[in-house]
């Protein structure tokens, strides 16, 4: 609920003035990663076949983030959820964590995305503020969240967006609106101090007239509901990797799995292309340029090095590589729909991560930031359709998920801080007797096959109470 007090206006002061700090801090740290991302990606790119040392990089990354340390996890976009969500601070080890392992993945090869480590180190420096001005458990709570909405405005550009993001991904049919105003206020502030240290944006303003017909918007919702299934692929190849590769550490060994990891990605690039690995930026740019897409299944390629990547140990973001598989995914589609190549990839690229990550609004209003109001209206329905199709999956399995969000859980949780979370996604040991492919596809079933006794509980729960 709102808090409605009567000094509403020094409330207003304190967390603009809170707010304002968070943005300065988060927007020069955000523009210290980037640049410090530019330079090792630059140089890396200049080794011929750089990718090769892929998997001794991920067994580096694997081994840091496990072993140095180990009681500090808080370095993934989905534990700062869960740290967030549970009232939970999160760690100076864990911030640096965060900071240079994404680094050493991506100028390695692997595929992961840049917005994580910059949300996730807001994230932690708003809750290390936080607590060093000694306040209370609430407004902990409002300056983490402020942190993730400064992280994620700042890297990409978003300002609007990127503050609703903050607010949308942490609990699916449920906005914080008491922290919308500082979220606002910090994320436009880190754009702009990102935006004053020299860090440059993808911006992509579509020059088209959009002519309403019947046509064009069955086109579109058609568009809609192909997103939707990229972004069930994207979330259930993601949960097949983990499945494997955990079953995988525990036959053999980290280096084992790091070993097969890499060498599945350098396959991979030397198959199709090194365009798969690493940032991904180029892709995106030439889908949305117009250019069409890399090859004819290219979201696919980058759907399983990114799968792969993080499975394997690799450390980073998730909405990078969404939006190269959103962007490829429409400038493919637009082959089969005769559509502008530009338009669909934007419209992917946002659909995609609407529906991946369970943020419809802020992928919608990003549009409009990225690409200008003139698609506004077809980005809204795309996101809104791609959100629905995924139904109660996501990317992050941290989210909780509201009853009247348009979600359906499996089954009404009985313990709160559990709410939204996957079965499939819980700890649980491995048998060793079964083999890879049918632990994989027995937990990958679990998710695409409801089992029947919910429903005949459910069933008889509604006789007993008639």
């Amino acid at each position: 609920m709102l808090n409605l007090k009567k000094n509403n206006v020094w409330q207003i002061l304190k967390w603009f003035l809170l707010a304002t700090i968070i943005g300065v801090v988060v927007g020069v740290l955000d523009a210290a990663f980037l640049k410090t991302l530019e330079n090792s990606l630059a140089l890396s790119n200049q080794i011929p076949l750089f990718y090769l040392g892929l998997p001794f990089a991920l067994y580096l990354v694997a081994v840091l983030s496990r072993k140095a340390a180990p009681a500090h996890k808080d370095f993934s976009t989905d534990a700062v959820i869960r740290k967030i969500n549970l009232y939970e601070p999160i760690t100076f080890p864990s911030i640096l964590k965060g900071f240079f392992l994404p680094i050493v993945t991506m100028a390695a090869g692997g595929s992961a995305g840049k917005e994580a480590p910059c949300a996730d180190v807001g994230a932690g420096i708003s809750s290390l503020l936080s607590r060093a001005f000694r306040m209370s458990l609430q407004d902990q709570h409002k300056m983490m969240i402020c942190g993730v909405s400064a992280g994620f405005a700042g890297v990409f550009g978003v300002p609007i967006s990127g503050a609703l993001f903050g607010l949308e991904v942490l609990w699916v049919g449920h906005i914080f609106y008491e922290v919308m105003f500082p979220a606002l206020v910090a994320g436009i502030t880190a754009f702009q101090v990102t935006k004053y240290l020299g860090v440059n944006y993808i911006y992509h303003p579509l020059h088209f007239v959009p002519v309403f017909s019947e046509q064009f918007f069955l086109k579109v919702l058609i568009a809609g509901m192909f997103f939707g299934l990229i972004s069930l692929l994207f979330i259930e190849i993601s949960k097949f990797m983990r499945v494997v590769f955990r079953y995988l550490t525990q036959r053999t060994t980290l280096f084992v799995s790091c070993v097969v990891g890499g060498l599945l990605l350098i396959g991979i690039a030397s198959v199709t292309s090194p365009a798969y690995l690493g940032l991904g930026m180029s892709g995106i740019e030439s889908a949305l340029s117009g250019q069409g897409a890399l090859a004819p299944f290219g979201f696919l390629y980058k759907i399983l090095t990114t799968s792969i990547t993080f499975a394997a140990g690799g450390i980073g973001g998730i909405v990078t590589p969404i939006f190269f598989i959103g962007s490829q995914a429409g400038a493919m589609l637009s082959d089969v729909l005769g559509v502008d190549s530009a338009t669909l990839a934007a419209l992917g690229l946002v659909a995609v991560l609407a529906g991946a990550a369970n943020t419809p609004l802020a992928a919608s209003i990003m549009a409009i930031e990225l690409f200008g109001a003139d698609i506004a209206p077809y980005a809204t329905v795309a996101c809104v359709i791609s959100f629905l199709i995924t139904g109660q999956q996501s990317v992050y399995p941290s989210q909780r998920i509201s009853w009247d969000s348009g979600k359906t859980p499996d089954e009404h949780p009985a313990v709160p801080l559990n709410y939204g979370r996957r079965a499939s996604d819980k700890k649980s040991q491995v048998r060793m007797r079964k083999t890879v492919l049918k632990k994989a596809f027995k937990e990958l079933t679990k998710h695409l096959i409801p089992h029947p006794s919910a429903d005949s509980k459910e069933t008889s729960e509604n006789n007993s109470q008639k």
